[in-house]
């Protein structure tokens, strides 16, 4: 039997609760954007609400809303279940943790990004950071002062260990740049985050990043394209696999969210769907409602722009060889 989409989300807010993501009196979604976020009805976001605070994990603080609750301290034992034990019982060893190690920016940035690829880009905090670590969340400020140089730091350790090398085997400025793109393309998709971290109108300053606009410029270089077209060229490149890639990091999203894919979100849309197309008002995109779901994927939107791209800056570095 399938989860509900309530025990679903009791089971997600339970996990973070319990895992210390959410600490005492951190406050809990509202019922209104536990709607919007999981894509349920205001009373399954009441329900998911009502059982949490069966369950004792939460509690309602007029004028704040629903808050984790504080754990109530155990009494102390008796002090005969205590007498003597420092004698009779050597004292365990302390188990290692993970704040005994030494605090290093690629520690916090290593653990940034382990947290952005398991809940996504939104769940990163400096505060999520210092429990993964084991220390305090001011402790991290002496190493990465912002959060805006954090993300920075993330995309540039990305880029450095993405598998930039295109094989020894590439010849010619076409296979260079697919090349490229298909490495982008597969790195975004192990770390879906990224797409939406870069920014093209005041992209960061990240070395490691620029290494691949560098390399398509350098790969045009005696195709007789100026400066400024080779330039428009590798961003448009680049722009092309990234653009793809956040449709993928917000259907990831999607799915983290409500457990739903997109094929089985348009199974669900499929009847009011063929009534809208049906209507006759859209007679191109009728003829398409019939074609098998694995022909229009994300894959397939990359791999139709990457080779219609690299089609058109064909035929514009042929016509600068022979102009008309």
């Amino acid at each position: 039997m399938s989860e509900t989409p309530s025990a679903r989300i009791v089971g997600e807010l339970r996990r973070r609760i319990l895992t210390g993501e959410l600490a005492p009196g951190d406050r809990l979604p509202s019922t209104r954007q536990i709607t919007h976020q999981w894509g349920v009805a205001m009373a399954t976001a009441t329900k998911v609400l009502t059982e949490l605070r069966r369950e004792g994990l939460v509690e309602a603080v007029p004028g704040v809303g629903t808050v984790v609750r504080r754990p109530i301290a155990a009494p102390p034992p008796p002090a005969s279940a205590v007498a003597g034990v420092h004698d009779a019982v050597p004292a365990p060893r302390r188990r290692r943790r993970p704040g005994d190690e030494p605090l290093t920016r690629d520690r916090i940035v290593a653990a940034a990004i382990r947290i952005a690829d398991s809940d996504g880009m939104a769940e990163v905090s400096m505060r999520k950071i210092a429990a993964e670590l084991g220390v305090a969340t001011m402790a991290l400020y002496r190493y990465v002062p912002s959060k805006d140089e954090l993300v920075e730091l993330m995309l540039d350790r990305m880029f450095r260990e993405m598998a930039f090398t295109p094989p020894a085997e590439t010849i010619g400025w076409r296979a260079k740049l697919e090349s490229v793109a298909r490495i982008q393309w597969d790195a975004y998709r192990q770390h879906s985050w990224m797409a939406a971290e870069l920014s093209f109108s005041r992209p960061q300053l990240i070395p490691s990043g620029m290494v691949h606009t560098e390399y398509v410029m350098a790969a045009l270089a005696d195709t007789g394209l100026t400066v400024v077209e080779l330039l428009h060229a590798a961003i448009s490149l680049l722009n092309h696999v990234r653009s793809i890639a956040i449709v993928y990091d917000e259907e990831q999203r999607n799915i983290q969210h409500t457990g739903v894919s997109a094929d089985e979100w348009m199974k669900t849309q499929d009847g009011t769907a063929l009534e809208v197309i049906g209507t006759g008002a859209f007679p191109m995109m009728q003829s398409a409602a019939g074609i098998p779901d694995d022909w229009f994927t994300l894959d397939s939107l990359f791999e139709f722009g990457l080779a219609r791209y690299l089609d058109g800056l064909g035929a514009l570095i042929a016509s600068r060889a022979h102009p008309a």
